[in-house]
Parts: C-alpha cells; sequence; structure tokens
C-alpha cells in the first residue's frame, strides 16, 4: 500500500515536472540497447543457449526487468527524501498506529514560502494530527500552519513552513503592492501567498493584539491604502491621537473627543440615508454599481478606532458620560449592520482582553478578524479561539492570525506613507471633523 502511493506520488511530480518523463525513458533506452546486444551474443553461443527457446526466455526476463525498474525509478521519484528520517522521528515521539506503524511521508512540495506534505496512514485520523501537532512541530523541527484532509480519509496535508525559518523579518511596504481591484486592501503575505481583504465584499475588520505585536501599524496599513484609493477616514483616538504624525491629520480626520465622535457618526447614519435613496432612484445594489451606472465617483468612509476600549469602556464614568458611550455603541452597531451597501466601513482595534468592550451586536457584524500577539483570552474575545496565542510566539511582531486561520507577517509602513497623496480638498469644518456629505 504504502509503494502504490509513492508511485501515485511519483506520477503526479512527473506531470508536474515534464522533464522527470527521462529518467525511465533512458533507462529504457540503456535496457534495449542491451537486450538488442545480449540477444545477438545468444546466437554466438553453442546450443541450446543459441535456439529460439533461450532467446524468448531472455527477452521475458528483459522485458520484465524493464516493468519492475520503471516501477522503481517512478517509486523513488515518489519518495521524498526525508521520508526515512521524518518516520524514524514520529516512531520515536510514538505517533503510531495501532499497528505499530509510523505515518509515510507521500510528498513533499515547494510551495512559496513553505512546505506542503502529504502524510497516509490506515490507521491515524485527522484529530491525532492536530491534537499531536506541538509533538510533531518539534519531532520534524517544522511550524505547522493547517492540517487538512488529503485526497481520501487515510491521506492528511500538513502546511509547513521550517522550524528555523519563520516570517521574522520585517517586510516594508512598496506601493507596488497596491491592488487595482475595486477596494481590495493588501495586509502582508502569509507563508502560501499575499493576504488581502476586499471590503466590498467582507465591509469591516476587527483587528487584536498585545501590547507591541503591531497592531496598530497594521491598522495604519489598512487606513493608508484606503486613503490611496480615494475613501475618506475618520479615526476615533482617544489618546490624542499622538500616534498619528502631523501627514495624517491633513490627510484624514482624528477624532480625539467622544461628543465629537457622535456628531460624527451621526452624520455617517444620515449619509447612510442619504445613499439608501440614490441607490434606490438608480435600481442598483451597492456603492460600487451606482457609480459605475452614474458616473459618479461616491468615495467610500472608513471609520477606525485605533483602541475600541478607549472609546467604549464605561468604567469609572457617570451617568451622563456612560449615556453618551451608549449611544456612539449603537451607532456603531447599526454602520456595522448596514453600511456595506452604501460603501460605509468600520475597521476597529483593540488590545485590552475585555469581553465587555466588545459587545455581540457589534463583533457579529465584524466578518473579518485577525489577531497578533496576544494572551488566551483576548485571541478567544477577537478569533472564538485561543489559536493566535497558540501560534503566534512571545517574539513575533507584525504576525497575525486570521478568523480563517490564515497566518501571515503584515507589511511593515513609516508614517510617511501618506507624503505625496493630495490632502482631501473637500476636509471643512472644525476640530478636525469632515463633511462627509457627497
Amino acid at each position: 500500500m504504502k509503494n502504490r502511493e509513492r508511485m501515485r506520488a511519483g506520477v503526479q511530480r512527473m506531470r508536474r515536472n515534464k522533464k522527470l518523463f527521462l529518467i525511465p525513458v533512458i533507462y529504457l533506452i540503456i535496457l534495449g540497447t542491451f537486450t538488442y546486444w545480449g540477444k545477438g551474443k545468444l546466437l554466438t553461443l553453442q546450443h541450446p543457449f543459441s535456439s529460439e527457446f533461450f532467446g524468448w526466455i531472455f527477452i521475458i526476463l528483459m522485458a520484465e526487468l524493464a516493468l519492475i525498474g520503471v516501477l522503481g525509478i517512478i517509486t523513488l521519484i515518489g519518495y521524498p527524501r526525508e521520508a526515512k528520517e521524518y518516520e524514524r522521528q514520529l516512531l520515536k515521539i510514538g505517533f503510531i498506529d495501532k499497528t505499530g506503524s509510523a505515518p509515510v511521508l507521500i510528498s513533499k512540495m515547494k510551495e512559496k514560502n513553505g512546505y506542503v506534505m502529504d502524510f497516509f496512514s490506515e490507521g491515524i485520523p485527522l484529530i491525532e494530527y492536530r491534537k499531536h501537532a506541538e509533538e510533531i512541530e518539534t519531532a520534524l523541527n517544522i511550524k505547522i500552519i493547517s492540517v487538512e484532509f488529503g485526497k481520501d480519509m487515510r491521506h492528511v496535508v500538513l502546511k509547513t513552513i521550517p522550524g528555523s525559518n519563520e516570517k521574522k523579518g520585517m517586510i516594508r511596504w512598496d506601493d507596488k503592492y497596491l491592488s487595482d481591484k475595486d477596494f481590495e486592501l493588501v495586509l502582508g503575505e502569509s507563508y502560501f501567498g499575499m493576504e488581502s481583504i476586499d471590503i466590498s465584499g467582507t465591509p469591516h475588520i476587527l483587528i487584536g493584539g498585545g501590547t507591541g505585536s503591531g497592531k496598530t501599524k497594521l491598522l495604519k496599513l489598512v487606513l493608508m491604502e484606503s486613503i490611496k484609493k480615494g475613501a475618506k477616514v475618520f479615526i476615533a483616538d482617544f489618546k490624542g491621537g499622538i500616534d498619528y504624525p502631523k501627514v495624517w491629520h491633513e490627510r484624514c480626520s482624528i477624532i480625539t473627543e467622544a461628543a465629537q465622535f457622535e456628531k460624527q457618526l451621526d452624520e455617517i447614519l444620515a449619509l447612510i440615508e442619504k445613499r439608501r435613496n440614490l441607490l434606490y432612484e438608480a435600481q442598483t445594489p451597492n456603492i460600487a454599481d451606482y457609480n459605475e451606472k452614474t458616473g459618479e465617483n461616491l468615495p467610500r468612509i472608513i471609520v477606525a478606532c485605533d483602541e475600541l476600549a478607549e472609546v467604549l469602556d464605561k468604567t469609572g464614568l457617570e451617568k451622563d458620560e456612560k449615556a453618551l458611550v451608549g449611544r456612539i455603541e449603537s451607532k456603531l452597531s447599526t454602520i456595522a449592520r448596514q453600511g456595506r451597501a452604501y460603501g460605509i466601513h468600520l475597521v476597529l482595534a483593540t488590545q485590552r482582553p475585555d469581553a465587555d468592550v466588545l459587545k455581540g451586536q457589534i463583533k457579529n457584524n465584524l466578518p473579518f478578524r485577525v489577531c497578533g500577539r496576544a494572551d488566551k483570552v483576548l485571541s478567544q474575545i477577537i478569533l472564538d479561539s485561543s489559536e493566535a496565542a497558540e501560534k503566534i510566539t512571545p517574539q513575533d511582531q507584525g504576525i497575525f492570525l486570521t478568523n480563517t486561520g490564515v497566518l501571515f507577517k503584515a507589511y511593515y509602513i513609516e508614517d510617511d506613507c501618506l507624503e505625496g497623496v493630495n490632502a482631501d480638498d473637500r476636509k471643512a469644518g472644525t476640530e478636525g471633523q469632515t463633511n462627509t456629505n457627497d
């Protein structure tokens, strides 16, 4: 069974790399040449070796040798060089089936920055791979990104990276990464490709991560791309806006007071109603179709909170202040429910592991969630699992896990990333407020 699986892997590898077909072809040419020479040599020998009977026996033996040799070559082509060592290491940690056999590495293929490994076992289910993931990582010196079924339930595919080669280095942003799709925002690089989010379809983003995880940098990356794509951006930063240098204040609105934020949310809710009427009159389902049909260029609106807990935490507040926070929470919830079709998007970030701050009515309408380095409580709040705490080490900065299970390294941007971007000529009002009228 194992050899049959390796033969299949060999055939698949030969299909991917046509040059490998030359190996069995060369073998057959050499064997055919030897067969021709050998048959002629038999004719020079004394009877009975020169008889036709011995000639046919010789040809049959050579044909069998050709078949066995080709099958052996295909099996060797499908035999990863690490297979024997991996099997030995898995036996050592006791990762075996009831017969005492360890999983067999059928294939190991390079994919982007990682490897896709196909393991075969007739007695070890997928759940056991997940349960023993940490032991397997240590034994094979790999980091497991995902564990999935292969072509059937006896095959388990591990997407992995080398344990000593994680993406710890900084990946600097370059404007060449800016997507030309309607409103696709590029976040970084996973081990198997570029990670991005199209907010025209998945409208809101929640970012979590502890201090030093790179959470604010990822938020700035999302906002920078949004501005460069023509969106109008509002940032609620109740820490006084100190994380945002002058260039950010010039190209988006930094809101530092709760009352000011509520007023801005009122304007955005009024804008939703206005756009609702415009889309109805144009008989279009969303802002993208409306802009295309009418030739208008209604901008998308991004409402960001740099630290959601600073905005919604009611601890120690007076009655009137609690009422104000409650109204802000309600209005954010309305935008989360209704904003997608009208081009109104929320990008919320938090580092505090406090479930009371992120109410279900808001969280349930934030379909795309990412978490950086965090404890189990914050990971559970953001992703509904503790995986961020388990997969991202304390040394990892700028590495995030999505709620779809993708681990990626975020692009790093400098605070001058908005230099050269034209300031919004529709900016008006006082104290950094921006007129949201179309």
